[in-house]
C-alpha cells in the first residue's frame, strides 16, 4: 500500500519554480525544453525536510530531502523521466516528487523518488540512480493523509520514503519474478547501507531480465538436449537471484 503523507507545516516552502528560471540553469536541449513546454503546467518546491524543520537528527549523507509538486498539462498522461533527471541534477539532495494529472473528472497523483548517492563535500555533482514510482492514485482527501514514517534521522527517513515505492515497482509488471520469490531482494537487510540495498536491487533487475529472456528461449526451443542446458542455466540464475 502506498501511503499519502502529510508534511508538517514547519517544512513548508511553497515556492513556485518558473520553467524559464530552470531553463537558465539547465541549458536544456531542444528535446528537453519541448518536454517541459508540452508536459508541465507548473512546478512548486513545496517542502524542505531537514533536521531544523522536522526536529529530527541530521544525517551526514542526507542532511535534507526536498518535496516538489509537478502539475501535468491537460491531456498529458505521463511525465518524461528526462524532466525529473534534469531537475534532480540541479539539487544534491533527494527530491520526493508528487505528480498530478487530470483523468476524466478525477485528479490523480503519482509519487516518484530516485536513489541519489550522498553528495561529496565541496562538489555539486549529482550521482543519480533509478527512479521508483507509485501507480497513479486518486488524489487523497485530508483525512487520508498519514504522518511521515518514524525515523531516527534524515537518512533513515529517506530510506523509509523509498521503501514503499520500491515495493510497488518490484511487485508490478516486469518485476513479477523478483517480487514473488521468498525473501524477495527488495527487502532491506538489517543495518544494510542504502547504497548496498540499491546495488542489490539493480543486480536483481539485471538477473530478472536474463531470466525472462531465458524463459522465452526455453519456450521456443525444440531440441531436448538444448532444453536441458537452458533449464540448467535458468536454475543457476534463479539461485543467484535468491542469494542476493
Amino acid at each position: 500500500m502506498i501511503p499519502h503523507y502529510r508534511f508538517p507545516a514547519t517544512t513548508a516552502l511553497n515556492h513556485r519554480l518558473p520553467k524559464e528560471t530552470l531553463y537558465q540553469r539547465l541549458n536544456p536541449t531542444v528535446a528537453l525544453k519541448q518536454a517541459f513546454i508540452g508536459e508541465v503546467q507548473e512546478i512548486h518546491w513545496r517542502h524542505k525536510l531537514a533536521a531544523d524543520t522536522l526536529n529530527l537528527a541530521s544525517s551526514a549523507d542526507y542532511p535534507e530531502l526536498q518535496v516538489f509538486d509537478i502539475e501535468l498539462k491537460a491531456g498529458v498522461s505521463e511525465l518524461s523521466e528526462a524532466i525529473l533527471h534534469a531537475i534532480d541534477a540541479l539539487i544534491v539532495f533527494p527530491i520526493f516528487y508528487r505528480l498530478t494529472r487530470v483523468s476524466g473528472d478525477n485528479t490523480q497523483v503519482q509519487y516518484q523518488l530516485a536513489y541519489k548517492a550522498p553528495a561529496v563535500a565541496g562538489s555539486d555533482k549529482v550521482k543519480l540512480g533509478r527512479y521508483f514510482a507509485s501507480p497513479w492514485l486518486p488524489l487523497p482527501s485530508e483525512a487520508m493523509l498519514a504522518p511521515l514514517p518514524m525515523a531516527l534521522d534524515m537518512g533513515q527517513l529517506y530510506r523509509q520514503l523509498l521503501q514503499p515505492l520500491v515495493e510497488s515497482v518490484l511487485s508490478a509488471g516486469s518485476a513479477l519474478i523478483l517480487a514473488s520469490l521468498p525473501n524477495a531482494p527488495w527487502q532491506p537487510r538489517t543495518a544494510e547501507p542504502l547504497s548496498g540495498w540499491m546495488d542489490r536491487l539493480d543486480e536483481g533487475a539485471k538477473l530478472e531480465k536474463r531470466i525472462t529472456r531465458l524463459q522465452g528461449q526455453l519456450a521456443r526451443e525444440k531440441q531436448f538436449n538444448r532444453k536441458i542446458e537452458l533449464n540448467r542455466e535458468l536454475y543457476g540464475l534463479t539461485q543467484a537471484l535468491l542469494a542476493l
